[in-house]
């Protein structure tokens, strides 16, 4: 099985959270699926919400074109309450969103693309986390960070 990840966190410039290292760490783990390596994408300051849309429209394409291709997106929050947050700026009430650092996701657009997974038959894995605890990039090392290909 061919997997990609996408993982998005919420940390300050420079820095990146704990958990999202942890995940990076065990999807190229021989424990984890260390397939995704291949297929794998760091964004540990936030993304934006149509950048998040063009990612996994290309992951849900190449996830399509293999035979039991998966997608993992694990969107890492500093806090609970960022996980369940209302847009603000929105004339429109009880628009939930996932804030990640200074950019808003939609709930409704990962319930899209986990309904759109159901129809292409793409095995689709969100995964919320919190997690306030940040490390200095200079501390990690770039040959641990950055040993898997990105998506693009």
């Amino acid at each position: 099985m061919t997997c990609y990840a996408i993982l998005c966190g919420s940390a300050p410039k420079g820095f990146r959270q704990r958990k999202i290292e942890y995940m990076y760490d065990f999807l190229i783990s021989e424990t984890g699926k260390s397939q995704a390596a291949e297929g794998l994408l760091v964004l540990p300051n936030g993304v934006n919400e149509l950048f998040l849309e063009g990612l996994l429209n290309e992951v849900f394409d190449k996830a399509a074109d293999e035979d039991d291709g998966g997608v993992i997106l694990y969107l890492c929050a500093q806090t609970e309450s960022d996980l369940h947050s209302q847009m603000s700026d929105c004339a429109i009430p009880d628009v939930e969103v996932v804030r990640l650092g200074e950019n808003e996701i939609r709930k409704e657009v990962i319930d899209y693309y986990a309904d759109l997974a159901e129809k292409m038959d793409i095995d689709f894995h969100v995964e919320y986390s919190v997690d306030g605890e940040f490390v200095m990039e200079e501390e990690l090392g770039y040959e641990k960070v950055s040993g898997g290909k990105n998506l693009c």
